[in-house]
């Protein structure tokens, strides 16, 4: 039995000793806490990186000073793919409609502009206004996973650094998270449509964005729980803003997804790695997972 980590956003400038460290100390002590030893059982762990190639790609350059600046350089359908769920986000935040409505009269948009970028430039201005911190990262997330949805090359280019790590036999669990679990469940289901299915005991889905409807219709039907992949279950915090719908619904992926809705990361940032790994179900989960 191995390990596959796959991280999400924002990872750029790290390596995968870097994801593996940081991964592996935190759930090494969760591990320890329900007497398993887990990791030192499996035969090894290997970690995907794509961060540079995926930061290097993305059609959404945000300024890290002004959330809403960063509209402006995105493309229009980058406007229509990311106001729905940046909308659902800023309510998830607190922010009034009538907040939004306010910065939608004072929003200045380029000449040209699609329709939804008054609105959405106006959310994010919103957005900024209560918390600047969870509006930057909810536009980068949307600005990365709107690259790798909508633009082929890049979701083949993140791909190829991915799928070399599953062409091994040997069953692996997969922990994947954020944007991660987007390409952990393309290649899975690329792997089963060709014949190839893996053998995944246990697939950790933590912090994903499947749960937003533009993201999941880059699906193509069924979309349902890959085949050999034995356990999937997926982890949200409910005020994560990257995974938003903290369960995939059985109507959007079938009825073979075991949710835990409930995780509790802290207030500073609900969508980090650590929380989901030092959630005491999940070691559980891999302990189980163990023959």
């Amino acid at each position: 039995m191995r390990m596959i980590l796959v991280h999400g956003i924002a990872q750029e400038g790290k390596s995968e000793e870097n994801i593996r460290e940081e991964w592996l100390g935190t759930l090494r002590q969760n591990l320890a806490g329900v007497g398993s030893d887990a990791l030192d059982r499996l035969s090894r762990i290997d970690a995907a990186f794509y961060g540079d190639l995926l930061a290097h790609l993305s059609s959404l350059r945000l300024e890290d000073e002004a959330v809403a600046l960063g509209t402006d350089e995105g493309s229009n359908d980058f406007d229509e793919f990311a106001v729905g769920p940046f909308e659902e986000m800023a309510l998830m935040l607190g922010v009034a409609r009538e907040a939004i409505e306010a910065e939608n009269g004072r929003a200045a948009v380029p000449m040209g502009a699609g329709p939804h970028k008054r609105w959405l430039k106006a959310i994010a201005l919103a957005v900024e206004a209560v918390s600047p911190f969870h509006g930057r990262i909810a536009l980068r997330a949307l600005g990365q996973a709107h690259t790798y949805v909508r633009n082929h090359y890049a979701h083949d280019e993140v791909n190829g650094r991915v799928r070399p790590l599953l062409e091994d036999d040997e069953p692996a669990i997969v922990v994947s998270h954020s944007l991660g679990t987007l390409v952990s469940y393309s290649l899975l289901r690329e792997f089963a449509a060709n014949g190839r299915p893996r053998s995944v005991p246990l697939w950790l889905t933590l912090g994903s964005p499947l749960g937003i409807d533009v993201i999941r219709k880059g699906f193509a039907k069924p979309r349902v729980r890959p085949a050999d992949v034995a356990r999937w279950l997926n982890a949200a915090d409910p005020e994560d803003f990257v995974a938003l719908r903290e369960a995939l619904a059985e109507k959007d992926y079938g009825p073979d997804v075991e949710n835990l809705s409930d995780v509790e990361n802290g207030q500073a940032n609900p969508h980090a790695i650590a929380g989901y790994l030092s959630d005491v179900r999940i070691a559980q989960a891999i302990a189980d997972a163990m023959p």
